[in-house]
């Protein structure tokens, strides 16, 4: 159910209520309208954080860390504190609890793949991660037990630190040299990010039993700036883990009634535009028109399904795509520029 129809349900039965003392001889009196408050969890990483806004959340460092729970009170921008805002614009006053972690993965087993392999183009190439640039965290174990239990509102945005990792730790050979091998590593590898996904969903609606949920599915990032000039294998990958993500696990969950929000087939998801100066994470328009894809999901009485197929999820150039389909990840070799956005978590 989400906030609008939830929404309906209350003035519903504000009206039976008024009808049945319209019998008395005395006029009722119109009592003064009450706000509608949400209590408004969000479920992230450095995208809940507000990585590449003007004024991100306050966390314990410039690049990594929790942000501040009460991230609007300072000002900040960011698709978190924007729903806020566009709520009060609906009539809403919403309190925020923001749980948003930079450089978090959606769990544990993903954070241990991920940290087995530095970026290919540092001084530690695809050595384990050392502390220092470690992907520090994930939603399971780090943001899912301090939901707030009274949350009417809780936005889940997962998988872009998932897909980085993924894509690094095959460059440095985790799925083998071959395409059937590399195949076989992404289905693993996407079979365990639906079952995390799977089970924080589920762990929310235990824990936030009256919550509306709305998640959103990530773009294809082969075609988000960032990738644009990497070399035609590593985009390949990068296409292959993040639509599968979206098509074989996020949004999936519209059959059991959760709202997506799709990114993935948004052509504003590719304008440069919106993109901070790394072309990975969002500015502020970009984390505004974010802010505004959660918001009408979260108050449609109908919310629109995530489409099944568009031209988005292919690579963007024909002959990018026809060079790839028979290539692998061959190593070692050099990948490109591209791949050294890959050297930290976002």
């Amino acid at each position: 159910m989400t906030l609008h129809q939830k929404g309906t349900l209350v003035a519903l039965a504000a009206a039976m209520l008024a009808a049945c003392s319209s019998s008395s001889t005395t006029p009722p009196t119109k009592p003064a309208a009450k706000p509608l408050y949400i209590a408004y969890t969000a479920i992230g990483a450095s995208d809940a954080v507000g990585y590449g806004a003007s004024v991100p959340c306050t966390t314990a460092s410039p690049a990594l860390g929790a942000a501040d729970p009460t991230c609007p009170e300072a000002g900040a921008d960011g698709y978190v504190p924007d729903i806020v805002h566009d709520l009060a614009a609906y009539g809403f006053v919403a309190s925020l609890q923001d749980l948003g972690y930079s450089g978090a993965v959606i769990g544990p087993d993903i954070e241990a793949t991920v940290n087995m392999y530095d970026s290919i183009e540092g001084p530690n190439a695809c050595q384990p991660r050392p502390p220092a640039d470690q992907y520090p965290a994930n939603f399971l174990q780090n943001e899912l037990p301090d939901v707030n239990p009274s949350a009417t509102l809780v936005t889940i945005f997962a998988g872009g630190n998932d897909t980085n990792g993924i894509v690094n730790a095959i460059a440095c050979g985790a799925g083998g040299a071959t395409v059937a091998s590399q195949t076989a590593f992404i289905t693993q590898e996407v079979t365990a990010f639906g079952n995390d996904f799977a089970t924080l969903v589920g762990g929310v609606h235990e824990l936030a039993p009256k919550a509306t949920i709305v998640v959103a599915n990530i773009p294809n990032f082969a075609n988000v700036p960032f990738a644009l000039e990497a070399p035609a294998a590593l985009r390949q990958a990068l296409q292959a883990v993040s639509v599968s993500i979206d098509v074989d696990v996020i949004n999936t969950v519209v059959a059991n009634g959760v709202p997506v929000v799709d990114v993935e087939c948004n052509p504003q998801s590719y304008n440069p535009a919106n993109f901070y100066t790394d072309g990975f994470h969002p500015n502020d328009a970009g984390y505004a028109l974010l802010a505004q894809l959660f918001v009408q999901q979260a108050l449609a009485n109908y919310p629109a399904a995530p489409l099944s197929q568009c031209s988005e999820q292919a690579v963007s150039s024909a002959s990018v795509r026809a060079r790839a389909a028979a290539a692998a990840i061959k190593l070692p070799v050099p990948i490109g520029r591209p791949m050294n956005l890959l050297r930290g978590a976002y």
